[in-house]
C-alpha cells in the first residue's frame, strides 16, 4: 500500500511536470482548435441573427417593413386561392367564415380582406379601414395599386369583387431587394473581419511564447560569440525552452572551462619549454666548460684532470637522470607506460621499504621513522613504481632540508575503504599559494631555478601520474610546526574481490 501511494505520487509529479513542460504544444493545439471552431461558431451565430432580423422578430424596426412586404405578397397568394374556391361555391356563409379566418390571421399586420357585390360592401359590414377603395372598384379584372404606405389588391369571382388592403406597406420590391443586397454583403464582411481578428489574437498568443524565448537564445548566442563566456540565460518558464536554456548555460560553463583549461595548458607548455631548456642547459654548460678547460690545458695536473672528468661524469649523470625522468613522465602522460598491478599487503610493504631505505638516507642526513602501520590490508599497486614514488618524496625531503639532521615521519592508516600513507618532513615547507602547483611538471619553489641540483621539478609530477594510474590520489599540505606532508590515498581491495582475482590467476 505504501509503495502504491509512493508510485502514485511519483506518477502524478511526473505528469504535472510534463503538463508544465508542454505549455507551447498545448497552446498550439488550443490555437488550432479555436481557429477551426471559432469561425464555424461565428458563422452560425451571425446566420441565426440575420434570419431573426429578416423574419422581423428581433425588434429591429429598420427591417420590419421587409417582413411586411412579404406578408402582403403572401396574402395576395392566399386571396387568389380563396377567389377560386368562392367561384365554385359562392354560399355567403362559407365566404364569411373564410374572411373571418383570413382577417384574424393577418390582423396584426394591418392586412384586411373585403368582399363586394358591385360597389356595395357585403362583408364585413363595418370596418375601420379608411383607405379609398372606390377607384380600385372601378377597375376591371385584377388590379393592384400602391400609394405611400397603402397597398390595395382587387380580384373577382363569378359573383363577388374581392378587395385586399394593407395600411402598412412601406417597402416596395426595389427597396426590399436593396436591403437583401446590403445584408448579403454585410454578413460576409463582418464574418471575415471577426475571423481575422480572432486569428490574429490567437496567432499573437501562440507566437509570443515562441518568439520571445528565441530572441533570448539569439541574444545569448551573440554574447558567447562576442567572447562574454560568463553570460547565462535566466528563464523561469516551465516549457520546452527551459531545457534548451539549461543546456545553453551548461554549454557556456563547459566552453568557459575549456577556454580556461586551454589557457592553463598554454601556460604550462611555456613553463615546460622554459624548464626543459633551463635544466638541460645548466649541466650542458658545465660539461662544455670543463671540456674546454681540458682542451686548453687548464687541467695540467692529473689531480685537476681527474676532478674535471669526475665533474663531467656527474653532470652527464644529472643530464641522463633528467632525460629519463622526462621520458617516463611523457610515457605516463600518453598512457603508453604499462603498470604491473598486483595485490600487496601495504603495511608489510611499507615496513620493508622503510627498513631498506633507512640506512641509505641516514648517510644523506635524513632519518626515516615509521610511527604507525596496518596489517592484512591489501591494495592493487605496481610495486616498483610505488617505491619510486616514495623515493621521489624522500629525495625532495633530503634536498630541501634546512637542518643537518632531517626527519621524515611515516604513517600508514586505514580510513573507511582507503589506505592513507602520510610522509611528513621537518623542512621549510612551501608557500601556501604553491601547494596546488607542487605536482605540476617542472615546478619548483625556486622560481628563478638557481639551484638545479635541488631537483628538476619532474619527480612529484611523475609521482602524481603513477598514483593516479593506480586509482589513488596524492596531495600536499604544510604542517603547523613547519615542514611538508605528502599524503597518498589508495583504494583497499575488498576481500571478495581479492579472492576472485586470485582465482583468476
Amino acid at each position: 500500500m505504501i509503495y502504491y501511494i509512493y508510485y502514485l505520487k511519483f506518477v502524478t509529479s511526473n505528469n504535472t511536470e510534463e503538463e508544465n513542460r508542454l505549455t507551447i504544444k498545448r497552446r498550439l493545439l488550443i490555437s488550432n482548435f479555436l481557429m477551426l471552431v471559432m469561425p464555424m461558431v461565428m458563422t452560425i451565430v451571425i446566420s441565426v441573427c440575420a434570419v431573426l432580423v429578416v423574419m422581423g422578430i428581433t425588434g429591429v424596426n429598420d427591417f420590419k417593413s421587409l417582413k411586411d412586404g412579404r406578408t402582403f405578397d403572401n396574402a395576395i397568394s392566399e386571396v387568389d386561392v380563396l377567389s377560386g374556391k368562392w367561384s365554385s361555391n359562392s354560399e355567403l356563409s362559407k365566404v364569411r367564415s373564410d374572411i373571418d379566418s383570413f382577417n384574424k390571421k393577418y390582423n396584426e399586420n394591418q392586412v384586411f380582406l373585403f368582399i363586394y357585390d358591385g360597389n356595395n360592401l357585403i362583408y364585413p359590414s363595418s370596418s375601420t379601414y379608411t383607405a379609398p377603395i372606390d377607384k380600385v372598384l372601378l377597375q376591371e379584372e385584377k388590379y393592384i395599386v400602391i400609394v405611400n404606405n397603402t397597398a390595395i389588391y382587387k380580384t373577382t369571382t363569378d359573383q363577388y369583387t374581392v378587395i385586399l388592403a394593407c395600411d402598412n406597406y412601406a417597402l416596395n420590391n426595389h427597396k426590399a431587394l436593396g436591403n437583401y443586397y446590403y445584408l448579403g454583403i454585410l454578413l460576409p464582411i463582418s464574418l471575415i473581419i471577426i475571423i481575422c481578428f480572432i486569428n490574429r489574437a490567437l496567432t499573437k498568443f501562440v507566437f509570443k511564447s515562441i518568439i520571445t524565448p528565441i530572441d533570448i537564445l539569439v541574444y545569448g548566442v551573440n554574447q558567447i560569440r562576442d567572447g562574454n563566456l560568463a553570460y547565462r540565460i535566466e528563464y523561469d518558464k516551465k516549457d520546452e525552452f527551459a531545457q534548451i536554456c539549461s543546456d545553453f548555460n551548461d554549454m557556456a560553463y563547459r566552453l568557459s572551462d575549456m577556454v580556461d583549461a586551454r589557457q592553463k595548458d598554454e601556460l604550462s607548455r611555456r613553463e615546460l619549454i622554459a624548464g626543459i631548456s633551463h635544466d638541460l642547459r645548466t649541466p650542458l654548460t658545465s660539461i662544455k666548460a670543463y671540456v674546454e678547460g681540458i682542451e686548453k690545458g687548464v687541467a695540467s695536473t692529473p689531480q685537476v684532470q681527474k676532478h674535471y672528468f669526475e665533474t663531467i661524469k656527474s653532470k652527464t649523470s644529472d643530464l641522463e637522470y633528467i632525460i629519463n625522468q622526462l621520458f617516463l613522465f611523457s610515457k605516463l602522460d600518453v598512457g603508453e607506460f604499462p603498470l604491473y598491478m598486483e595485490e600487496v599487503d601495504i603495511g608489510e610493504d611499507i615496513s620493508k621499504l622503510v627498513n631498506v631505505l633507512r640506512n641509505e638516507y641516514e648517510q644523506k642526513g635524513l632519518s626515516i621513522h615509521l610511527n604507525r602501520n596496518i596489517q592484512n590490508v591489501f591494495v592493487n599497486i605496481d610495486v616498483i613504481q610505488f617505491h619510486n614514488v616514495i623515493q621521489n618524496i624522500l629525495e625532495n625531503s633530503s634536498k630541501y632540508k634546512i637542518e643537518e639532521a632531517g626527519v621524515v615521519e611515516t604513517v600508514c592508516i586505514e580510513e573507511a575503504s582507503k589506505v592513507v600513507i602520510t610522509l611528513t618532513d621537518n623542512g621549510p615547507g612551501v608557500p601556501s599559494e604553491s601547494i596546488e602547483k607542487l605536482f605540476d611538471l617542472f615546478y619548483r619553489s625556486d622560481a628563478s631555478r638557481k639551484n638545479p641540483s635541488n631537483g628538476s621539478g619532474i619527480g612529484l609530477a611523475t609521482a602524481k601520474k603513477i598514483i593516479n594510474m593506480m586509482n589513488g590520489e596524492i596531495r600536499a599540505k604544510n604542517v603547523v610546526n613547519g615542514g611538508l606532508a605528502i599524503i597518498i590515498t589508495l583504494p583497499i581491495v575488498k576481500r571478495g574481490d581479492r579472492i576472485e582475482k586470485n582465482t583468476n590467476y
